[in-house]
């Protein structure tokens, strides 16, 4: 049996993505596989049981039946971070190599993805290297190649690991198109002349940047007004609907996929976006649309949100919601093993880590 775990540079780089998907991609290869996510800093309320966003749902995906304590035995609650901050001393290696021992068993390999940066969870003694060298895990490093500072942040990065034997390689994720030349060429031979093993470069992908409606609800709080049967429809982009109505469709109709933001009061731009068949409306300033443009929504099957923030204050909202969204569709997960078959080395990663 072994164990990966799966650190990155920062938050958002893709490491749930990585475990559900090289996890699915083993699993259909025959190998049996376990997940955990030692440290749970994303928590919600599951029927009653305080637990982890990625771990639920990675749960789910992966088609696991180990106890949700297991697969996330510590949590990060403002009672752990208030006795660290305190300066109370907690060990925590034997929680986690008991509950590392219940998932390990009669698995050929455990996944455990890290918690924020390589760094996270170092006040409790609990960052990626210390977990990794008390469950005598590798270490698979995953970062978002948004600029060449990406290099700097994967040397740093690996100085935080005690021994070079424990990395068991890198990849870079979300590559814009427009530097995957560069990387190849340039930026994977540099990382080899440097003894780091880079097992692929994964292009970005709109696919897995979308987020469902329902997100965008929760997310602004926004109460729905039509369309709440189409609240799985997957939002790839967002447009601003604040231009003269002549251009408008035209514009909304260049971009498919998309949210349009307008506000309430706007029911030319609201009646052109449906036109367009653009996937939502999200209108702002609590204003309530026409019933006209109620009526042609419902029609079209298109949900309309309504928010109490203004334009500016709900495109910072769905800015950030867009940048960090979560991989826990099928459609998404199925994207992921596509992109990981196409673009990293599961072969030589299997023989890397000893499996």
């Amino acid at each position: 049996m072994v164990s990966i775990l799966i650190s990155s540079s920062e938050e958002y780089s893709g490491k749930s993505g990585l475990c559900n998907g090289l996890g699915r991609i083993l699993k259909d290869r025959g190998y049996s596989i376990g997940y955990m996510k030692p440290i749970g800093n994303l928590l919600i309320d599951k029927d009653g049981f305080l637990t982890d966003e990625d771990a639920e749902e990675s749960r789910t995906l992966l088609g696991l039946d180990d106890s949700l304590s297991d697969i996330t035995p510590i949590l990060q609650t403002e009672n752990l971070i208030h006795d660290a901050l305190m300066g109370v001393e907690k060990r925590f290696d034997k929680t986690l190599t008991d509950a590392y021992s219940n998932i390990s068993r009669n698995r050929d390999i455990v996944f455990i993805e890290g918690s924020g940066g390589i760094g996270s969870g170092a006040m409790y003694n609990l960052s990626d290297p210390e977990i990794a060298s008390i469950l005598g895990s590798k270490i698979l490093l995953v970062t978002r190649y948004d600029s060449i500072y990406a290099i700097d942040r994967i040397l740093c990065d690996l100085k935080l690991v005690p021994d070079s034997d424990m990395v068991a390689g890198v990849i870079l994720n979300e590559v814009p198109e427009s530097n995957l030349e560069k990387v190849s060429e340039l930026v994977i031979p540099y990382l080899e002349r440097k003894g780091i093993k880079v097992f692929g470069v994964i292009p970005q992908d709109i696919t897995l940047r979308s987020v469902p409606i329902s997100d965008i609800v929760d997310d602004l709080n926004a109460e729905v007004l039509t369309g709440a049967d189409n609240l799985n429809t997957l939002v790839e982009r967002y447009l601003v609907g604040a231009m003269e109505v002549n251009s408008a469709i035209k514009y909304f109709r260049r971009v498919p996929n998309c949210a349009v933001i307008t506000g309430g009061d706007r029911s030319d731009i609201q009646l052109a976006a449906i036109e367009a068949k653009a996937k939502c409306l999200v209108l702002t300033g609590n204003l309530r649309p026409s019933e006209a443009v109620l009526g042609s929504a419902e029609e079209a099957n298109i949900p309309v949100i309504l928010v109490r923030g203004d334009t500016m204050s709900t495109i910072k909202r769905m800015e950030s919601l867009i940048g960090r969204a979560r991989i826990k569709q099928e459609l998404k997960i199925e994207k992921m093993m596509e992109l990981i078959n196409n673009n990293v080395d599961v072969d030589n990663f299997i023989k890397s880590i000893g499996l």
